[in-house]
């Protein structure tokens, strides 16, 4: 068993050689070349393994084939943490008997599971890696780009994954923050797995109406509480920008207003948290200022175009630091 660690981006496609570019001069940077990825995600038709909060997908690389399942794991701002195993195997159809007896719920017939599997969606991307040595620890960092496919429909996949191959986890925040000074990018909130489950029909899509109000937090005092309400807010960031993004001109105007209030919240918690931190204060007052512009546009450009602000990314990737120290 690995244990998978991993922080997943976003990025634009006109931003790819300049990514590129980036990454290929980074300190200690060791490039690994590219490989074309071809993904098959089973599941029985009652979402079986979906329900353990279990993923499984057959992999096909270098004429090579490997079943991979990814077991219940944790998510702090993007920083991904899932165990999981991964077996060679030389058909398509996955074999749950591969997998060590452990990892399944007790008295479950595992053969009845295998022969009720269905691919379910796939997801095809050509991945560019690069080795960096950063920190003490050694990194992975993939371009993935590509497409999601279940049955007629198709999503583009542009995302950049930090993986952590040794060393300490520490070490991925600093070296994206350094990678979003040059590019931009921000937080990837849904897996691969979790979109091409929406885009089968397996799992609800996003919705887009406002969110619930957020709670008073006039009264927060202890730095717990505090942290934990900025953990809140950077989460409520994610999941109302995930329903901007769908959501028609009219849909978007009470969103974009919660937007702005949960910006503002982040600018109210870390004045109270880091009253003199003028790195933060440097960061958070363009983001205010640019989603205040974004939600007057009135254009379904306007999103894109906030997410090409170069303080965007980084101020949630700080965010996701503070959390994890």
């Amino acid at each position: 068993m690995d244990a998978e660690i991993e922080l997943k981006l976003s990025i634009q496609q006109q931003d790819y050689d300049l990514l590129k570019k980036t990454l290929n001069e980074l300190p200690h940077s060791c490039p690994q070349g590219q490989k074309k990825l071809t993904n098959g995600y089973f599941d029985t038709a009652d979402l079986q393994l979906r329900r353990w909060d279990m993923g499984l997908r057959v992999r096909g690389f270098d004429e090579q084939l490997e079943q991979t399942i990814k077991t219940a794991g944790s998510v702090v701002g993007g920083i991904h943490t899932r165990p999981e195993y991964n077996i060679s195997i030389n058909q398509k159809m996955p074999d749950l008997s591969l997998f060590p007896s452990k990892i399944w719920p007790d008295g479950q017939n595992i053969n009845v599971i295998t022969e009720s599997l269905e691919c379910i969606f796939e997801t095809n991307f050509q991945r560019q890696t690069w080795h960096i040595e950063h920190q003490g620890a050694v990194v992975e960092i993939a371009l993935d780009i590509g497409e999601i496919i279940a049955a007629d429909l198709t999503e583009p996949i542009c995302e950049l994954e930090f993986e952590l191959l040794s060393g300490q986890a520490a070490a991925l925040l600093p070296l994206a923050i350094s990678v979003a000074r040059a590019v931009p990018v921000r937080l990837g909130k849904a897996s691969k797995a979790q979109r091409g489950y929406q885009l089968a029909g397996k799992s609800p899509k996003v919705a887009t109406s406002p969110l619930d109000s957020l709670p008073a937090v006039d009264d927060i005092q202890s730095q717990k509480a505090l942290t934990q309400t900025l953990a809140n807010a950077l989460e409520r960031w994610q999941l109302v920008e995930q329903r901007l993004s769908v959501a028609s001109l009219v849909q978007q105007t009470p969103l974009w207003a919660q937007l702005i209030e949960c910006i503002e919240l982040i600018e109210n918690l870390l004045t109270q948290l880091n009253p003199k931190n003028s790195q933060l204060n440097a960061l958070v007052n363009p983001v205010l200022i640019a989603v205040k512009t974004a939600a007057t546009a009135t254009s379904n450009s306007s999103l894109a175009t906030l997410w090409r602000q170069p303080q965007y990314g980084q101020l949630q990737l700080v965010l996701v630091a503070m959390l994890l120290n």
